[in-house]
């Protein structure tokens, strides 16, 4: 009876008191993401709605399970009021980027679009540098992509049931399914091996078409379900099993490819992603499809619109140079555009198929990442990225939307060959356009008020997210 009382009286406050509406983002049910909360903290809630609580990822975080009849908004407000809680929200929901359409191209235009050719003259890719693809899984049998998936050689020589290379992690071989928790990644979709054929897929083998890279290690990191649709806590499993995996000395992780999101703000996410780049990881991500300026001050995209200096946002842009129709964009959170329509790669079982959408223009960019690092190794986060972004080819489809105004360019990324058309700082200010938050408008101070990565100079607009508005956990 005391418990049924505690539910009653907390849901009687939850209806009285102002929370902050949820609109329509997804999340998973009685579930929410804390830092910060002691067990003493966390037994005192036993009584009042926390069922139990178990780590996730290795940042820290718990996930609180919540009792029958809590609203998992109300738990979010009452966690985050706890001393030492540094953060509460709910374990979101992110769909991968996909814009379904029939085939009707001719196989890979993206690679002459964005010179790879003349990239592939300068490196084919090394072997050393591994690639993360946070997706759907991969088909790590394919014929095309077999040769060029990661294998932990700890593991892979070591015993069974016992964790080789030190990483917390038992027979992972591949890599890592942060859906169920096991080793085994493999693609029940599709997505996913899509997206690791762009960056990774296998030349001159008489099989399908070419990656960015010929020579890589792709490593699987599969955090969704057969939709693909996947839940924050398990791409965090996914981010941290590679940092543990680069940390342990087993991959030289450089690059996560991450063509998923959602309109809803997580600092619990946001806190994995710094985790990457404390380790020295790029994350590169699809900026969505639904033509949504990414910029605006109501609304927050996540992982693509952090303001987080690892991120390289991505828009689609198709054959004749375009910005894809339904492709977000952002003059200040969105850096570049590349190939996202109608690409042909590898699929799951062992297949092929076109594919379009911000995904697709994601791993184009991870791809050509890990070839400009094949080329010049000893590049930090920091200089890969300028390396890429300050050599894009300028194109009037992608000005006003996006900072470097340019699509991906394989050739003068790999070269550091500036295109002469492209002005690294447009507006004069001393901040390269990329690292500009208000590249269009001079701003050397780069006053930033609420840290949304926009700046003061050119406020974004104030659109609500795509469909029933924006929502999620604010920053504590």
């Amino acid at each position: 009876m005391r418990s049924s009382f505690w539910v009653s009286l907390l849901i009687t406050a939850f209806l009285l008191s102002p929370v902050s509406p949820t609109h329509a983002q997804e999340y998973a049910p009685g579930q929410v993401i804390v830092k910060g909360a002691t067990p003493a903290q966390i037994a005192a809630l036993g009584g009042v709605g926390v069922k139990s609580v178990r780590p996730v990822g290795r940042g820290g975080d718990q996930i609180a399970a919540l009792r029958p009849g809590i609203p998992v908004p109300l738990a979010v407000e009452l966690l985050r009021k706890l001393p030492n809680v540094e953060y509460a929200c709910p374990n979101y929901t992110r769909k991968i980027d996909l814009a379904p359409t029939d085939p009707d191209y001719g196989l890979q235009w993206g690679w002459p679009a964005i010179d790879a050719e003349s990239a592939w003259d300068i490196t084919i890719g090394d072997v050393a540098i591994t690639v993360g693809v946070i997706d759907t899984g991969v088909d790590i049998d394919h014929p095309d992509l077999q040769a060029n998936i990661w294998v932990n050689e700890a593991e892979a020589s070591g015993l069974p049931g016992v964790d080789d290379d030190g990483n917390g992690y038992v027979d992972d071989l591949n890599g890592w399914n942060g859906f169920i928790d096991a080793p085994d990644p493999r693609d029940d979709h599709g997505h996913g091996t899509h997206c690791a054929g762009v960056i990774g897929a296998v030349a001159n083998n008489a099989e399908g078409g070419a990656g960015a890279a010929w020579n890589v290690r792709i490593m699987a990191l599969k955090h969704s379900d057969p939709q693909g649709s996947s839940f924050d806590a398990d791409t965090i499993d996914c981010i941290d099993y590679a940092i543990a995996t680069k940390n342990a000395g087993s991959a030289d992780v450089r690059v996560l490819s991450n063509s998923y999101g959602e309109y809803a703000a997580s600092p619990a996410l946001e806190a994995a992603v710094l985790r990457a780049r404390d380790a020295g990881i790029v994350f590169v991500c699809s900026a969505g499809n639904d033509a949504f300026n990414l910029d605006s001050s109501k609304c927050v995209r996540q992982p693509c619109g952090l303001n987080v200096g690892n991120i390289v946002t991505v828009a689609a842009t198709t054959s004749s140079d375009g910005l894809f129709f339904i492709s977000n964009y952002g003059p200040s959170l969105c850096a570049l555009g590349a190939p996202g329509v109608l690409t042909y790669n590898t699929t799951y079982h062992d297949g092929y198929a076109y594919m379009t959408g911000t995904s697709m223009a994601c791993p184009h960019v991870s791809g050509i990442l890990a070839l400009t690092l094949a080329a010049n190794p000893t590049l930090t986060v920091d200089q890969l990225i300028d390396q890429v972004l300050n050599n894009v080819d300028p194109t009037g489809s992608l000005e006003g939307r996006t900072s470097t105004g340019g699509r991906l360019n394989a050739y003068r990324a790999v070269a550091n060959d500036p295109n002469p058309g492209y002005d690294p700082d447009r507006d004069g200010d001393g901040v390269v356009n990329h690292r500009d938050n208000c590249p269009y408008h001079s701003n050397p101070g780069q006053e930033d008020t609420d840290g949304d990565g926009v700046g003061d100079a050119c406020p974004g607009p104030s659109n609500e997210c795509p469909g029933s508005g924006c929502a999620g956990s604010p920053s504590p």
